[in-house]
């Protein structure tokens, strides 16, 4: 504890850092007819992606695979976590198939805009509109 501190103002510095950088994570997968649904909930970073990726690759290593990728919980995506879905997007390409990532938070989709993810992922408002843009 710093001079001048006390245990009272360490412990409610925590409560805020703690709420702020809310590290829950939750990876939902579903199957619905033709398409791999995926939702992640909380950071998509270095501490998460081995917690999901293999699941991910897999599914984009099938052929012709269809799969959206719902990030609407999403708070974060760090360097690691966009390796991993851009690899995703890679290994869909190449076995023919194709990752659409919908409901993308907006400050997530200026970030993303900003690197230029959006010239070379598919993105999508909403789940209906992801399954239409998989319907070539």
């Amino acid at each position: 504890m710093f001079e001048g501190q006390n245990s009272d103002s360490s412990r409610s510095i925590d409560v805020v850092v703690n709420q702020f950088f809310d590290t829950k994570f939750d990876f939902i997968e579903r199957q619905k007819g033709e398409y791999n649904i995926f939702a992640i909930k909380g950071r998509v970073s270095n501490v998460t992606a081995n917690l999901f990726k293999d699941k991910l690759y897999d599914a984009a290593c099938e052929d012709d695979c269809r799969i959206i990728i719902n990030l609407r919980d999403v708070s974060l995506i760090d360097s690691v976590g966009l390796g991993v879905l851009i690899n995703t997007h890679k290994k869909a390409d190449k076995s023919g198939g194709m990752v659409v990532f919908s409901n993308v938070p907006e400050r997530i989709m200026n970030n993303m805009e900003m690197l230029y993810m959006d010239r070379y992922l598919h993105f999508a408002p909403d789940m209906k509109k992801a399954a239409q843009m998989m319907n070539w």
